[in-house]
């Protein structure tokens, strides 16, 4: 089903309160998903990087001891605090709701390519509901593109953002996390040799 499907009786305002509705339950669906995501990510991350860490303090000894718990803690620090800050973003965009759905309806009323992007990418998003969180946020760069930074639109902003960045912190995540999991490995091997 595409947009002009559902709007075939709709004229004016009501089309774009419509189209406005439509943009903001597809983003709180990616939202939730989401979060599912990063949760589990976060826990993931969480045992992982905190192990890796101990096997390190347990491994090492004298002065690579401390170097280790400064290194080690901090990059176990940025890939929690990465999954963190993505999960407090997305959360953000959930009480956003109802201003999210007037901010998109005045975008739209306001520029006559707003709503062609905006279709394009609810469009594009029913396209892919049965897909992950991270190939559904792609669909909202072109969207944040057309709303710009301009201050009038700031719940839109923040929900935009909270969506396109989310990808980038769950893969700085996990690029940390698998190092995590390479260096524990090895820290074990020194334990038990």
């Amino acid at each position: 089903m595409t947009y002009d499907d559902d709007i075939d009786d709709a004229t004016g305002d009501n089309r774009i309160q419509i189209l406005a509705q439509r943009m903001v339950d597809t983003l709180l669906t990616l939202v939730r998903r989401g979060n599912r995501l990063a949760f589990g990510t976060l826990v993931i991350v969480v045992v992982v990087c905190l192990g890796g860490f101990a096997l390190g303090i347990a491994a090492l000894s004298d002065g690579m001891e401390t170097v280790w718990i400064i290194f080690g803690g901090f990059g176990a620090f940025v890939a929690i605090g990465s999954v963190g800050l993505a999960m407090f973003r997305l959360w953000v965009v959930t009480t956003l709701g109802a201003s999210l759905v007037s901010e998109v309806e005045r975008l739209i009323a306001g520029d006559p390519r707003s709503e062609r992007v905006v279709i394009d990418t609810v469009e594009a998003s029913d396209g892919v509901q049965d897909q992950s969180a991270m190939v559904m946020s792609r669909q909202f760069f072109a969207m944040s593109d057309a709303v710009g930074t301009a201050g009038q639109f700031a719940a839109l902003s923040v929900a935009l953002r909270s969506v396109t960045t989310f990808p980038l912190l769950m893969l700085l995540a996990t690029v940390i996390t698998i190092g995590f999991a390479g260096l524990g490995f090895l820290f074990l091997l020194g334990i038990l040799l």
